[in-house]
């Protein structure tokens, strides 16, 4: 599907009707790439799509030798959503930190393909940036669009207030005026450096919309660590040659990692 200068190429053409549609960027604490990338992992899912772009710094990723888009989807046969009454779950997990100039148009791309598709809800998490150190665990806040303020209720979701900026805002803003409702859950986390604990809270306030996925704490909190430690060095590696082009004797493909 093309829109606003981006492309999302699906690789299995299967319908999604119906489905919940989870998003995670690597946004403050890399909470929403932690706790997306714990769902993918842990309900094996399987790959159905990837975003490309003109925009897009000129980064892949590298997994046993093959090519991986920076932002993918996923699904898997789970049985989620408000009242459960849907049976696959999708997930968008990005691996760059777009800029803010792309954020709106990535945001509408990414929603016109689900409601083209026929996703019936999309969550999408992150973190919002405090300087203190966090002790217990990090306040999760929810905001919606129009067709998303039921479940605020329903499931006892901690409204926020205030201006909402950067990825979220992006999203709830393409968000106003569709039908498709679209939630964002965000909780507290550091601003300098990836926070597997927010990440572990907010994968934990999307339960009550995943039923079938159990979640032990413990076990989660560990594995969201290894998973934050990979993000945080894809993150590194793509600065890293991006710092290299930018280099006027630089000559021949980026480093090679892992």
């Amino acid at each position: 599907m093309e829109g606003n200068g981006l492309r999302i190429v699906d690789t299995r053409d299967e319908s999604l009707k119906g489905a919940m549609m989870i998003v995670g960027f690597p946004t403050h604490g890399l909470v929403g790439s932690v706790a997306v990338s714990y769902l993918v992992h842990s309900l094996d899912m399987a790959s159905i799509g990837y975003m490309i772009g003109d925009s897009f710094p000129p980064t892949v990723i590298m997994e046993e030798g093959v090519v991986n888009a920076p932002i993918r989807i996923y699904a898997s046969r789970t049985v989620c959503g408000p009242d459960r009454n849907c049976e696959q779950l999708v997930a968008a997990i990005s691996d760059i930190q777009p800029s803010a100039e792309m954020l709106n148009s990535l945001s509408r791309a990414l929603l016109d393909w689900a409601e083209t598709k026929g996703v019936q809800l999309v969550v999408a998490v992150e973190g919002q940036p405090v300087d203190e150190e966090i002790r217990g665990d990090a306040r999760v806040v929810a905001m919606a669009n129009r067709a998303a303020v039921p479940l605020l209720g329903k499931y006892r979701f901690d409204p926020a207030n205030g201006v909402v900026t950067g990825f979220a805002g992006g999203l709830l803003l393409g968000a106003i005026g569709r039908p498709t409702p679209v939630l964002c859950l965000i909780a507290q986390a550091h601003k300098d450096y990836p926070d597997a604990r927010a990440a572990a809270k907010v994968i934990e306030s999307i339960n009550p919309l995943v039923p079938m996925l159990v979640l032990d704490t413990k076990p989660l909190r560990e594995k969201a660590r290894q998973i934050e430690a990979e993000v945080r060095k894809n993150l590194q590696q793509q600065q890293q040659s991006m710092d290299r082009m930018r280099t006027p004797d630089s000559q021949g493909p980026g480093e090679m990692y892992r």
